[in-house]
């Protein structure tokens, strides 16, 4: 009888190890989540192009002569071993005027399954009244459950043409200049925060690095390591990295609330393991900074 009592559990012991189990669930659902992101804007403004330069994969068929998503297109980049990242490459807005009503109804469908949306915005278009129109109506209302960070594409073709400074591989001083009135231009016209807006070139893999920086920045805690995860190695800085492996940590302190510091040192433990099995290109620094956090 003695034994059997002895045997038993110590109270404690069972509730930490009930809270580590959580905390080990919650770190493989958040490592291994697959988030789903939305590709919108005009047609032509190279929203296939994109997705190739940031994830460094083909996505989709790229045509320079018609628009080639009628339909939306959900493509898996990456998930071979789990996880991986959903686009969904949608019709362009200014695609076609008889359709809009139907794109507006097919977009508003889509953002309860979206995690983000990436909107471009060609340098050198002037016409995107249809583009604010759907952003006012459907995207607008909801940008607490879906961001959206906008990028506007081919920053090279902006005016001067053949300004482009080819030695450092950035918009020429008079590029620069009529990018930032683009900037402001649509910061103004879709009321959104300059902040919140990234100049690209998918060509020239110009300001790549940035545009993941601010998807993590926008993106909640737990799904900014999605998206660092599946984007190609050299577009994830380390500051989005850190940041990305930051926020896993965040949203487990939050999840678990004043039990934190209860289990913290046995999390500690935990997240290695998870970091070497899901992060292994870079789990040394990885753990380096898990151990300053922690």
């Amino acid at each position: 009888m003695n034994d059997a009592v002895q045997s038993l559990p110590n109270p404690e012991q069972a509730r930490k190890q009930r809270i580590l189990d959580e905390v080990k669930k919650e770190l493989k659902k958040v490592r291994s989540y697959t988030p789903k992101v939305g590709v919108f804007g005009d047609t032509g403004v190279g929203k296939s192009t994109l997705c190739n330069a940031l994830f460094g994969k083909d996505i989709a068929k790229i045509s320079d002569v018609e628009a080639c998503t009628r339909e939306p297109q959900e493509v898996l980049v990456g998930g071979e071993d789990g996880g991986g990242i959903i686009l969904v490459d949608v019709p362009g807005v200014g695609e076609d005027a008889a359709r809009h009503q139907e794109y507006i109804d097919l977009y508003k469908s889509l953002i309860p399954e979206l995690d983000l949306v990436l909107w471009a915005i060609k340098s050198d278009d002037r016409k995107y009244m249809s583009s604010i129109d759907v952003y006012k109506e459907v995207l607008e209302p909801n940008l607490e459950s879906c961001p959206v960070v906008f990028t506007i594409t081919q920053s090279e073709k902006i005016e001067p043409w053949g300004g482009w400074d080819t030695v450092n591989n950035k918009p020429g001083e008079a590029q620069q200049a009529n990018l930032q009135i683009k900037i402001n231009d649509v910061s103004s016209r879709f009321n959104v925060s300059t902040n919140k807006i990234v100049t690209i070139s998918s060509g020239q893999k110009f300001n790549l690095v940035e545009l993941v920086n601010k998807v993590v920045e926008v993106l909640p805690n737990e799904k900014k390591y999605s998206f660092t995860r599946e984007a190609k190695e050299e577009n994830v800085s380390e500051e989005a990295a850190k940041s990305a492996e930051k926020g896993i940590f965040d949203h487990i302190k939050e999840k678990i609330g004043d039990a934190w510091d209860y289990v913290k040192d046995d999390v500690l433990d935990a997240a290695k393991d998870f970091v070497v099995e899901y992060a292994p290109k870079i789990a040394k620094k990885a753990i380096s900074w898990l151990k300053k956090w922690f």
